[in-house]
């Protein structure tokens, strides 16, 4: 067995059932390949519309809905709009993020970002086990784009925001959020169940206004919104550890804590 193959098998969380969207059948078969050898996929249905991938849905056991958009897809009264707002969880493959609309892509609410241009296994199954613990993940080419995006806010108004009533909890988990902890991570800090800390950001989320912990992180930052998070011991900086088994620290700088979380699957 590879080192790779055992590193999937090793992290594996728990069973999928993926409706698969993709037009182009070679892309699509290759697609369902992949997600039919991860350990973490119950069952892949494909198909070649989005109006028959999106009938699918229906089904209660559907987890994921997995869309290579094109055309009007992404238009603001598309039925892939509608689903998201019923809270599907949505991943878009993206041929390539040079040509990425971000307006458009951004406008789709807590949808995860793909490219699937040289998609490698392993990326594909970090994303799976990102979004299968609540998480909502974002290419980090992404990231200057996006602080851009972020930036400019709502057209031209410049009213200042309104602070969030964040509780000392709540403050507390955003803190982590920035750190680029994943759900895990801060409830081993926090000392609470991974259940308690999806509660806690999305209630986060919700108060900040933000689709996804990427937009939380960026608002966090910008506006000075979280707790000061604990030292560690011997002033070292706090690290952990990838899929991969790779040992990274947790960068302090604004623009690194927003790239770093981009990279784990923001």
């Amino acid at each position: 067995m590879s080192p790779h193959r055992a590193a999937l098998d090793a992290v594996a969380t728990q069973s999928l059932n993926i409706v698969l969207s993709i037009r182009d059948d070679l892309q699509r078969y290759g697609l369902e390949g992949m997600l039919r050898s991860l350990r973490e996929v119950a069952a892949c249905h494909p198909f070649a519309d989005l109006t028959s991938a999106v009938d699918a849905l229906r089904a209660p056991a559907t987890d994921l809905l997995i869309v290579a958009p094109g055309g009007t897809d992404l238009d603001p009264d598309s039925v892939l709009h509608r689903v998201a707002a019923y809270g599907v969880r949505v991943l878009l493959l993206l041929p390539d993020l040079d040509s990425v609309d971000l307006n458009r892509v951004a406008s789709l609410s807590g949808a995860s970002l793909l490219c699937s241009e040289g998609l490698q296994i392993e990326n594909l199954h970090k994303v799976l086990v990102a979004m299968g613990e609540g998480e909502v993940h974002i290419p980090a080419a992404l990231t200057r784009d996006l602080l851009q995006l972020a930036g400019r806010g709502h057209g031209d108004r410049q009213a200042v925001p309104v602070p969030p009533r964040l509780t000392p909890r709540e403050r507390e988990a955003l803190g982590h959020l920035v750190e680029g902890l994943s759900n895990k991570q801060i409830a081993r800090r926090l000392h609470i169940s991974e259940h308690g800390v999806k509660r806690l950001v999305a209630s986060i989320l919700a108060k900040l206004n933000c689709p996804n912990r990427t937009l939380a992180t960026v608002r966090a930052l910008r506006e000075g919104l979280c707790a000061p998070v604990a030292a560690h011991p011997a002033g070292r900086p706090a690290h952990r550890s990838s899929p991969g088994g790779d040992v990274r620290p947790v960068p302090s700088a604004t623009g690194q804590a927003v790239a770093s979380s981009l990279t784990n699957g923001w």
